[in-house]
């Protein structure tokens, strides 16, 4: 039974040992009879018969995650669109604190669900990428859309390719965390209140960088 949490029923246990073992295995690394076996049914099919398959099983996690992180995404961000002159700060907070409160320990799948998103944007294929689109390209819009509302001298390509460098060093970044404390200067990692505001700080430089060059 996944050691992540202990759930009610045989459909959140099959969502969250697949969530456990497609973080520390990857989407291909383990099967659905493995999950089945693994999440304490009796039923060796039990993954298929609730989800279809694997695609339909990654749909269900990334369902209970965005289920997880939409209401802190939608509080922060109805925030920034409805203020009269938000920053560009403002915007990175409200953008990358839903997905850093996964390492808080809630929920307590929250690190497995960074690592899981983590091997979906690198491990992925077609119907995976719809899957990511489905589930997340409106609420990128909202923050591309923001982006440009704060950085209007900015055209809105380099933005875009921006905003995709911040999404992967966020999603990856956080998934790997722990390596901080074993970085070649030793245990680098602060308290989590100064990791957010140092990460925020990266981010925000980054976005808003103005080659004197150009």
């Amino acid at each position: 039974m996944s050691a992540i949490h202990q759930p009610d029923s045989t459909r959140q246990k099959i969502l969250l040992t697949a969530l456990e073992l497609f973080a520390a295995h990857g989407l291909d690394g383990v099967s659905l009879r493995t999950i089945s076996a693994e999440s304490g049914t009796r039923n060796s099919a039990a993954a298929h018969y609730h989800f279809g398959n694997r695609l339909g099983l990654i749909d269900g996690i990334l369902t209970m995650i965005t289920d997880y992180l939409e209401p802190q995404f939608e509080s922060a961000f109805q925030g920034v669109e409805q203020a009269p002159g938000p920053t560009l700060r403002d915007v990175v907070k409200a953008m990358c604190a839903p997905y850093l409160s996964l390492l808080s320990g809630t929920p307590p799948w929250g690190s497995a669900a960074l690592r899981f998103m983590a091997h979906l944007h690198t491990d992925n294929t077609q119907p995976v990428i719809r899957l990511l689109n489905q589930h997340f390209r409106a609420d990128l819009e909202r923050i591309e859309l923001q982006l440009h509302r704060v950085l209007p001298q900015t055209d809105r390509a380099t933005l875009r390719l921006r905003l995709g460098f911040t999404l992967v060093n966020l999603i990856h970044g956080a998934a790997e965390i722990h390596l901080l404390a074993t970085s070649p200067f030793g245990d680098i990692r602060p308290d989590d209140a100064t990791l957010f505001h140092q990460f925020v700080d990266y981010v925000e430089g980054g976005l808003g960088f103005n080659s004197p060059d150009r």
